[in-house]
């Protein structure tokens, strides 16, 4: 008897717990991972694809003998569901004349915060070269925004994605940027058209206290863009183009703006890594 009566409460202590609703908490599962789930919030990221080092007469440095270390940048802006980047990266270890060490694919990156390649909706492409538009392939749906002579030299340098660059063209995909043009409000290309024919500069104006100037490839460290020092004939189409803009950045500087250039070693320290390669800037 006692027997029994020990099984039916072991019986109804078990039915009694299966009847208790089992909350499951979706932020301890990533794709089978038991990380807690982390969102990437509204702002702007420098995303790092690696480092090299690279000429000092190709910079704007005031060394001109020797290299000098390099990061391989491109910048996300995260404003509710609408992902922008800033020139794409490489999806390619090598360029035509240098080696990305530590290299990792762009849309790799960017997967680990839970970004896949078709939620970028638009790319802002600074010029054609490779380390800053070899990846526009990687990303299907998005809207380019490029000048017409950068988009031509594109499609002339890089083989290898032509077909692609010719199917956004046709989809009705490709803007071409002809004069300075608001993006949206507050946030504007700029035809800058010093390091190639083509070139171009984003400025945001998040608020009165945030401001943000991404220089491409016009200029390589923050310290001497600040400076009006701009590049070198051998790293310029135009070098008149180029010293105007670097007057800009001095100006837009001393009155509070955050400068940002694509390589840049000193950016990763401006601001968090929220996810691996990943540094919240603003």
């Amino acid at each position: 008897m006692k027997i029994f009566i020990l099984m039916v409460s072991i019986l109804l202590f078990y039915c009694g717990t299966s009847s208790s609703p089992k909350v499951k908490n979706p932020s301890l599962e990533i794709s089978g991972s038991k990380l807690p789930l982390r969102e990437l919030q509204d702002g702007l990221y420098a995303i790092l694809l690696g480092k090299s080092f690279y000429p000092n007469r190709l910079t704007n440095s005031d060394i001109r003998d020797g290299e000098s270390e390099i990061v391989f940048l491109f910048y996300l802006i995260k404003l509710e569901k609408r992902y922008i980047l800033i020139d794409t990266g490489t999806s390619s270890i090598s360029n035509p004349d240098i080696t990305i060490h530590n290299w990792i694919s762009p849309d790799k990156i960017l997967g680990s915060a839970g970004i896949k390649p078709g939620m970028i909706g638009e790319i802002i492409l600074t010029h054609f070269h490779s380390d800053h538009s070899g990846g526009i392939g990687l990303f299907p749906n998005a809207k380019i925004y490029v000048t017409p002579e950068d988009w031509d030299a594109l499609k002339k340098t890089n083989r290898s994605v032509n077909s692609k660059l010719v199917a956004k063209e046709r989809s009705k995909k490709v803007q071409f940027v002809n004069s300075s043009l608001e993006v949206f409000q507050n946030f504007r290309i700029l035809l800058t058209g010093g390091h190639t024919q083509g070139s171009i500069a984003v400025e945001w104006l998040v608020s009165s206290g945030k401001k943000f100037l991404i220089t491409g490839d016009e200029c390589y460290w923050i310290e001497f863009c600040k400076q009006g020092q701009g590049l070198s004939s051998e790293a310029t189409f135009s070098l008149s183009n180029n010293k105007e803009f670097l007057d800009y950045v001095s100006v837009l500087s001393s009155s509070g703006t955050k400068v940002l250039t694509m390589h840049d070693p000193n950016i990763l320290s401006l601001g968090e890594e929220v996810f691996p390669r990943i540094y919240k800037v603003d």
